[in-house]
């Protein structure tokens, strides 16, 4: 019995010396101001895997968009409109407006933007506090993500039981202001940051040629931003380049936190499924390899002449391209049908099955080499959501 207590002792010493993390394990947005750049379908396919792969945490999906895209396909895809008709039916209960417009009352009633409330108003707040168990400080504890947020295991069994989605298309967005923009961001993250539950964030954004309010909040609630793009170079030099320099000066501006992570180089043709220099796992045609190539030289000199918005460090000088380019890039092959099956019945590839698949407009047959070169592309993107930054000691 003594060295039973000794060893509980030990442990709990332990324990208590374990340096405390933070709730909010990691953020990250996907965002683009080009539209049909797979931003959404990738998302989707990523969140899955990534929660998979982080089965002790929650993976916290935030759909900021106007249409709700990706609330459609975690809720059950296309198939006999199942997602459509779960949005319908929870938008105006679990919606990303809800829950921006809780963090804005708390963050008012909190007094930070108005002033400290007068004694009159705290004891009457005091009053509907104390039924809630908490104190008149407004404190953070006052959101409640669980009032705003849907398990959606409970809809799709496909997904993960750690995923829980803040829906989108709910209706027309409301505008902030910039200062209460960042008041919301702020308290939806110190929510997180003090949950007893451990958090893993994911924000789906539109694809605007400008920034929306809600992606601005976004992209204020998010470290790190992921960019899909197919591999055209006038979209990157007439989309791509605009959004970097908004996000670089509103970075200046304090308003928003994130900073470019990843690009992902979309629907590449496959010459053969071997490493090559553009990715660890598949080589492109010679045609996409060379459009790569130029791509991986356009980011990187943006990132030498904004280095305060990449995550990675920029290049030193040319002979440090192709290291930060491999940090800073990656490919994503075409979906193609399995993709198609996988929307329409609203079923991850890490979730899919070889075989038949039937049951929505088409059948469809799975084959199994295909589905494992996509899940292994879609693991390469998740682990690299929690690369280390390149070239940074």
């Amino acid at each position: 019995a003594m060295a039973t207590s000794r060893l509980m002792a030990a442990m709990l010493l332990a324990m208590s010396l374990e340096p405390c993390r933070s709730a909010l394990l990691s953020s990250h947005l996907f965002s683009n101001h080009k539209g049909g750049c797979g931003k959404t379908t990738i998302l989707f396919h990523t969140c899955a895997e990534y929660a998979r792969r982080h089965k002790d945490d929650q993976v916290l999906v935030i759909d900021t968009t106007l249409r709700g895209d990706l609330s459609e396909l975690l809720l059950g895809g296309d198939k006999g409109a199942s997602g459509k008709q779960a949005v319908k039916a929870l938008a105006h209960l679990r919606s990303t407006t809800k829950l921006f417009h809780q963090a804005a009352a708390i963050h008012a009633a909190e007094g930070v933007t108005y002033g400290t409330p007068s004694s009159t108003i705290r004891a009457a707040l005091g009053k509907i506090l104390a039924k809630e168990g908490k104190d008149a400080d407004g404190d953070d504890s006052l959101l409640d993500i669980d009032k705003t947020v849907v398990k959606v295991h409970d809809f799709n069994s496909c997904i993960p039981e750690n995923v829980f989605l803040c829906l989108g298309g709910s209706g027309p967005q409301t505008s902030f202001p910039q200062q209460q923009r960042q008041a919301i961001a702020d308290t939806i993250r110190k929510y997180l940051d003090k949950s007893s539950t451990s958090w893993r964030l994911i924000c789906d954004t539109d694809g605007d040629q400008g920034f929306s309010d809600y992606t601005k909040i976004a992209h204020a609630l998010c470290d790190k931003c992921i960019i899909p793009l197919k591999t055209n170079l006038n979209d990157f030099s007439n989309r791509c380049i605009p959004m970097m320099e908004e996000l670089y000066l509103a970075r200046q501006s304090g308003e928003v936190r994130s900073c470019v992570q990843l690009f992902i180089w979309n629907e590449i043709d496959v010459h053969k499924n071997s490493p090559s220099s553009v990715s660890g796992l598949l080589t492109p045609t010679k045609a996409a390899q060379g459009i790569i190539g130029m791509l991986n030289g356009l980011v990187a000199e943006v990132a030498m002449t904004y280095p305060d918005l990449f995550y990675n460090a920029p290049p030193a000088d040319r002979s440090d391209i192709d290291d930060f380019a491999g940090a800073s890039t990656m490919c994503m092959r075409t979906f193609g049908v399995t993709g198609l099956a996988a929307a329409e019945h609203g079923i991850p590839f890490c979730s899919m099955k070889e075989g038949k698949l039937e049951g929505g407009r088409l059948a469809y047959e799975i084959q199994g080499d295909t589905l494992k070169q996509l899940t292994n592309n879609i693991a390469e993107l998740a682990d690299r959501l929690d690369d280390p930054a390149w070239g940074k000691s």
